[in-house]
């Protein structure tokens, strides 16, 4: 592999040229690059960040947004090799085949792409990213099940397990630096934000794309193949600003470009009792199955979800860590992450050995995280946005500091959501009691959800799960890519990221976009190897 920098280049105008050009040096891009070079596929990947922090680079995830509605633009995305991979979670767990089937309450829901074809990379992602297999829905290990107290109720909720790898192995790119660097076939341009297209009039095709740094150089990429695989709010605009580079004439059927922008909206509703610590601990505390940290996720059930006519959700347990030692754990993995060294915090935590041995003797025993006294439980709440006509990404009369027009964001939660919210939050009520958890560790709602003319969607924030404005189906007009992932109106550009779902589920989105990648990168390689044109890389 070969790393070049539009910022170190010595010349103004530069060239390159491939059979694939991959736009997003993210989870996606990256995964896409990788078994395409590992089947000989020659791929250029340009990447708008670089290998360390820009505070540039970050302003260019701005939105033009005059509610401010929506927080997670700049916070939940970031630019870079790796991409927004460095900020990840880790949770990766299977969307529910029921969101994403046919819903009676949810129209234009469905996916077309079956799920079941997906789901066949699992496999091979859980060993990337160095997870043990086994069932989401199901908590077990050599022993037997594990974790019998959550009953499933489909009524109410359903207990299933997120998979969570370490976080040093989150960073895609330092997952697969070493890999990458042997690769000959892969050639990764940083600094390089994709600012304008060429277009083949008579065939309809992307011929080219101009990327841009800030001091002017540019580079200027011919390929067969164009992969948008940079978010879905920087893809979305890719295609907006495609759409208007192109007279308006390269997505002239489609109706729905931009259109029904949505994300998983969270709240926090409730504090968990914690008189009883070690009963609670024992409960909500994460779990090491295998070697993996298995974390619970409670889904709102189908059943549920069909008798009220709302979207799906989850509640998961987040812990408050500011006041205690253990946040200086988290900040050393979260530098980890970031390919850094947290010194500070390395030394704050040497002086807790009593709690450093008592949480080893926690985890060597009971397979679990030891979580002190001390430490607030939080129940939190994500509901999915069911999809909305009105929230919506398009470009805007602002230009960023590339000369590119900024993304105008319309979104706003809807009552619709308000009411999943609702609806969850009897389910939980409902759950509590039939698991007996209010005789161990009852719930303390928050105001908005004691109070009744109260809206939930008040105190809650996108959860940076952006998706559904590039959304795939069979009607060019009614969708932006077919169930092949590929533009109905440009059919050499393909999108690989969450702006493709037509809707959300109530998984976090991440495993998913990996798939997609995957079985993208596959259909590529299911069809004849042509050499189409030489791999070159010139500067002038």
């Amino acid at each position: 592999m070969s790393i070049h920098s539009l910022n170190t280049s010595e010349s103004v105008q530069n060239y390159a040229l491939a059979p694939f050009c991959i736009i997003g040096g993210g989870l996606a891009g990256l995964l896409i690059a990788r078994k395409l070079s590992e089947a000989g596929r020659k791929v250029i990947v340009l990447e708008s960040g670089n290998d360390g922090n820009s505070e540039d680079v970050d302003r260019l995830n701005e939105l033009d947004d005059p509610s401010s509605r929506y927080t997670r633009a700049t916070t939940g995305r970031r630019r870079g090799l790796g991409g927004t991979s460095s900020l990840w979670g880790g949770r990766m767990i299977r969307i529910s085949p029921h969101d994403t089937s046919r819903r009676p309450h949810v129209p234009d829901g469905a996916w077309d792409l079956p799920a079941m074809e997906l789901d066949t990379y699992e496999e091979e992602i859980e060993a990337l990213f160095k997870v043990a297999s086994g069932s989401h829905d199901e908590l077990e290990d050599d022993t037997g099940p594990i974790a019998p107290e959550f009953p499933v109720d489909w009524m109410s909720l359903v207990p299933r397990w997120a998979k969570c790898p370490r976080f040093k192995n989150c960073n895609i790119a330092t997952l697969l630096k070493d890999e990458l660097r042997r690769s000959p076939n892969i050639d990764i341009w940083l600094d390089a934000t994709v600012c304008d297209f060429e277009l083949d009039a008579q065939s309809g095709r992307l011929a080219a794309v101009r990327a841009r740094n800030f001091t002017g150089r540019e580079l200027l990429v011919r390929a067969d193949r164009f992969i948008l695989a940079a978010g879905t709010i920087e893809t979305t605009r890719l295609l907006l600003l495609l759409q208007q580079r192109s007279g308006y004439r390269a997505f002239s059927r489609c109706k729905v470009l931009g259109r029904y922008f949505q994300d998983h909206l969270k709240a926090h509703v409730a504090t968990i009792d914690r008189s009883d610590p070690q009963s609670t601990n024992r409960l909500f505390g994460y779990r090491f199955v295998n070697g993996t940290r298995r974390d619970l996720h409670l889904e709102l059930g189908h059943g549920v979800q069909v008798r009220d006519e709302v979207g799906s959700a989850f509640a998961y347990i987040a812990m408050d860590l500011d006041d205690s030692p253990l946040s200086h754990v988290k900040q050393i993995a979260h530098s980890i992450q970031r390919g850094e060294v947290d010194l500070k915090a390395t030394v704050r935590l040497s002086g807790n050995v009593g709690l450093i041995a008592r949480a080893a003797a926690w985890r060597l025993v009971r397979k679990q995280l030891f979580v002190p006294a001390d430490i607030v439980l939080r129940l939190m709440v994500c509901v999915e946005q069911l999809p909305d006509w009105n929230n919506r990404l398009v470009l805007s009369d602002r230009l960023d500091a590339l000369g590119v027009p900024m993304v105008h964001c319309d979104w706003n939660p809807t009552q619709t959501d308000e009411r999943t919210f609702r609806s969850t939050i009897s389910a939980i009520s409902a759950y509590w009691e039939q698991a007996g958890f209010n005789q161990i560790c009852p719930l303390k709602w928050v105001s908005p959800v004691k109070e009744d003319p109260a809206h939930i969607t008040s105190i809650a924030e996108a959860c940076a799960h952006p998706s559904g404005t590039t959304r795939m189906g069979l009607d060019p007009s009614t969708s932006v890519v077919g169930p092949d992932l590929h533009c109905h109106e440009v059919p050499n550009v393909a999108v690989a990221s969450a702006s493709v779902f037509p809707s959300a589920g109530s998984a976090n989105p991440t495993l998913t976009i990996m798939k997609l990648a995957l079985w993208l990168a596959d259909s590529y390689l299911r069809e004849p190897s042509r050499q189409m044109r030489p791999y070159a890389i010139n500067a002038s």
